[in-house]
């Protein structure tokens, strides 16, 4: 059974005063509920990290990620982090993990270190819950279209490239009506010309669960660089894998 989660963001990190700190999530839109519901058993995690070798960056995110789980009712008895540190057999830990959670950082180079450690191959039949934030949930697709971060960015990476292929589904998080960046906007557009994308807002989610797909939250339908509202907060229909 495949029970995947596509997030823009989980909303467990609050900035104060620029410090960091975790916070409950926000089940707004279900995402305790569902997340909580989907799990048989909340023995073990499995936080995989987007940069191997960016240590304290992982561990600044892990530890949050952990703390506003079990903020938010989640009890897990084993937490564990896979970088370039990590020495178990990861295969075993797969098996024996009710959740693996894909962080979110660079997309391309996350991918990277996901192949090197065989990942798509040690998904394939895994039966837990995914969860992709952001990066994560862009890199689970079958085929991954990256919607660049940089104009820079277009001289060092491919926009399409194999993902982890849970889903057929394309998301681009983080998604505003008012661009940050027209340029990079632009290039956003360009792309949905041959590749249309889900655009979620922060605190929404696509759960996948065999073959049913379910939005939760405001999110937009970009398709031929036509920008359209499909779903609002507190909301939920259903989509198609493309």
């Amino acid at each position: 059974m495949k029970n995947v989660f596509l997030v823009s963001d989980l909303g467990a990190v609050e900035k104060i005063n620029g410090v960091r700190f975790s916070k409950e999530l926000d089940n707004k839109n279900k995402l305790i509920d569902n997340l909580k519901n989907s799990l048989k058993k909340q023995n073990k995690i499995l936080f995989f990290a987007s940069d191997p070798d960016g240590y304290e960056k992982t561990d600044t995110y892990s530890k949050l990620i952990f703390e506003s789980l079990n903020k938010s009712g989640f009890t897990f008895k084993e937490y564990k982090v896979v970088d370039h540190r990590y020495s178990d057999i990861l295969e075993e830990d797969i098996k024996t993990a009710d959740l693996v959670f894909l962080s979110g950082g660079y997309t391309p180079l996350e991918m990277v270190y996901y192949e090197e450690i065989k990942l798509r191959d040690l998904l394939k039949n895994y039966e837990g819950v995914i969860v992709g934030q952001s990066a994560g949930a862009i890199n689970l697709a079958s085929t991954v279209v990256y919607t660049l971060e940089y104009e820079e960015e277009l001289s060092k990476f491919n926009m399409t490239y194999k993902g982890l292929d849970k889903t057929n589904i394309n998301i681009e998080p983080h998604f505003t009506l008012e661009p940050k960046d027209t340029k990079i906007r632009e290039m956003l557009l360009d792309i949905t010309e041959k590749y249309p994308l889900y655009a979620l807002c922060d605190g929404s989610y696509i759960h996948i669960i065999d073959n049913k797909n379910t939005l939760y939250g405001e999110a937009y339908y970009i398709d031929k660089k036509d920008i359209k509202k499909i779903c609002s907060d507190k909301e939920s229909i259903e989509v198609k894998e493309e």
